[in-house]
């Protein structure tokens, strides 16, 4: 496995006493445990755990009580009917040894918290399920206009001259903003079919809009790509192109703040008895509320009607404008921060308009959003499809493979402690959004994950494998496919704007086996469904056999698994020896394992019998 041969041994089974058995029970979201997937408020559910206890009790919360209904037993496990009288139905099981929860097998009743929590419709949409994604930021990624690229000074930022760059240059972190590379629309439309071959799902781009950054958060008009990005034109024709592939796209929307010479700001700055003043935040004096208090991003106050009728909810508002014209879902920008009166104020009701909004115009609409930290208290309030994944995935995967967090500081993250971050993110989430959320290594906010392992291609070859077998949606960043790192020397912590180079375009200069690696990791993610939608569940530590360890302590290790489909994962950053039950290793054509296999970096198996114990 990962180059070594696996070594067989003669094992004995472990026999299981029916009802000793409780701590392999397991509940998520697939067909055997809920019936439907997408329950309507008020539809007839049955709920069922997979088990081997013969008896049990489905607990739930109505309306402030407990109520307890008996489990009947079925074939692989014990059900109950339940009717969906609120959303979320927060539940657990009662077996025989404890109840089991969202976060596992628990002695005592546990607090609603760690219940399960299934949403009503509007849940997730089905294409969007397991989806990878790649996400681009257009004026990096490829240039496919005939017309010459703009010139430095062709327009202006905050009174200074925008200044073009040559593809390839490195960014200059005192002039990120201002730096035009000349990436648009039509190159993105002429990279389809490479992206396509890698096994692409859907393209997020990062803001399109007419703004005057190159980053484009300074949104100046909403219902017009940028044209220098190729207009609506460019965007047309990738719409197009994605459809024609079977691929979807998702547009980045900043409805947080727009830019300072949006015509709604200009007004509303010019005049104090404007109409428009009321859709923005003004303080005595003639200061305003802004993103991080930046002068060229004020923030939207959504206490105005006005404002939820022109960026919202109107007729021409862009959520539902871009939409009709094609898109398949929204990134919302710094979702969290989407409020009234300058603050987050009625942020979950305004979150639940955009979604709202949104599915009007397409009832398979994605509508998922940056939320930077502790993701559950939203999404468990039935606002959206899920968020960017940075708490709950990229920080406690990064920070045990690279030795450092976000911010550049020196941490010492083991297996264990990401493995308790990944699984307590996980199990707090809402059935269904798990498997929507945004997992990714790399973005436009953080540094390039190659960056912060220090060029260790083997490490990332293995944090991609994480990526690649975790539930949820993985995003690859554009670039981190062919091994695109950043310019800055490793010891000077920087993100934005070095990890927003060019995408090098001379094939020579591409890590040809990297990318074959990620190729072969999304094709197996297609094809096999515990991959793609099954449930998360960690892997006993010790052997049941013996009572030694079944993996050392630096394997992350755990298993997927959906319906009879089950991949057992380890992630070995250094040789490791593991026991495995009998099986055969996904990356090895197949091949048969049982027994003592040693492992280095990335090995899947898929155990004979889903749910044994070794």
């Amino acid at each position: 496995m990962s180059g070594a041969r696996p070594r067989t041994r003669t094992r004995r089974r472990v026999t299981v006493a029916p009802e000793a058995h409780d701590g392999g029970a397991y509940h998520d979201w697939e067909p055997f445990c809920v019936e439907p997937l997408r329950p309507e408020l008020g539809d007839t559910l049955q709920l069922r755990v997979r088990t081997r206890a013969s008896s049990g009790w489905l607990v739930l919360e109505r309306h402030g009580e407990l109520v307890r209904l008996p489990l009947r037993g079925i074939d692989g496990g014990l059900e109950a009917s339940v009717g969906l009288h609120a959303s979320p139905l927060r539940y657990v099981f009662r077996l025989p040894h404890g109840y089991l929860g969202s976060h596992g097998l628990e002695p005592v009743l546990p607090r609603y918290d760690r219940f399960f929590h299934l949403p009503a419709q509007p849940t997730v949409p089905e294409w969007a399920v397991g989806a990878t994604v790649y996400q681009i930021f257009p004026d990096r990624f490829r240039r496919g206009s005939s017309e010459p690229a703009p010139a430095s000074g062709a327009w202006t930022f905050d009174g200074r001259p925008i200044v073009a760059r040559a593809w390839g240059e490195p960014p200059d972190p005192r002039q990120g903003q201002l730096e035009i590379y000349g990436g648009d629309l039509w190159g993105i439309v002429d990279a389809l079919d490479d992206l396509q071959h890698l096994g692409i799902d859907v393209l997020y781009l990062t803001p399109i809009f007419q703004a005057d950054s190159s980053h484009r958060y300074d949104t100046v008009d909403y219902l017009r790509v940028d044209p220098h990005l190729g207009g609506d034109a460019a965007l047309d024709a990738l719409v197009q192109g994605l459809h024609g592939r079977g691929m979807r796209l998702v547009l980045d929307g900043v409805f947080n703040h727009t830019g300072h010479r949006h015509a709604d700001f200009r007004a509303a700055l010019a005049d104090p008895a404007a109409p428009q003043r009321e859709m923005f935040t003004f303080r005595p004096g003639g200061d305003y509320a802004a993103f991080y208090d930046v002068h060229t991003l004020p923030k939207i106050d959504y206490a105005s009607p006005l404002a939820r009728e022109r960026f919202l909810e109107g007729a021409h508002a862009p959520v539902r404008h871009w939409l009709r014209r094609g898109i398949d879902g929204w990134r919302l920008d710094v979702a969290h921060q989407i409020g009234e009166g300058g603050t987050a104020r009625a942020n979950a009701t305004l979150l639940r308009t955009i979604h709202r909004v949104a599915r009007e115009e397409n009832d398979e609409a994605w509508v998922f959003g940056e939320l930077s930290f502790d993701t559950v208290p939203t999404l468990r309030r039935h606002t959206l499809d899920g968020s960017m994944h940075y708490a709950g995935f990229t920080h406690p995967v990064m920070e045990w493979l690279c030795g450092s967090d976000v911010y550049g500081a020196p941490v010492e993250v083991t297996a264990a402690d990401a493995w308790h971050a990944l699984w307590d993110h996980y199990a707090a989430l809402p059935l269904g959004v798990r498997q929507t959320m945004l997992t990714l290594l790399s973005s436009h906010d953080i540094p390039r994950a190659l960056w912060r392992l220090r060029g260790d291609r083997e490490r990332l070859k293995l944090a991609y494998g994480v990526l690649l077998t975790f539930p949820g949606s993985p995003s690859v960043y554009y670039g981190d496919d062919i091994g695109l790192d950043q310019a800055n020397g490793y010891d000077d912590f920087r993100g934005d704007p070095m990890c927003r180079a060019t995408f090098p375009w001379d094939r020579s200069a591409w890590d040809s086996e990297l990318r074959d690696h990620l190729r072969l990791l999304i094709g197996l993610r297609r094809s096999t469904a515990a991959l793609r939608r099954g449930g998360l569940a960690p892997l006993p530590s010790a052997d049941p056999a013996t009572g030694g360890p079944a993996y050392p302590p630096q394997v992350l290790a755990y298993r997927r698994r959906y319906q009879e489909d089950e991949v057992w994962v380890f992630a070995a950053p250094e040789p490791a020896t593991v026991l495995l039950p009998p099986g055969h290793d996904l990356l090895d054509a197949g091949a048969a394992v049982v027994g003592e296999c040693r492992v280095h970096g990335l090995a899947l198996v898929r155990p004979d019998v889903p749910g044994e114990a070794r």
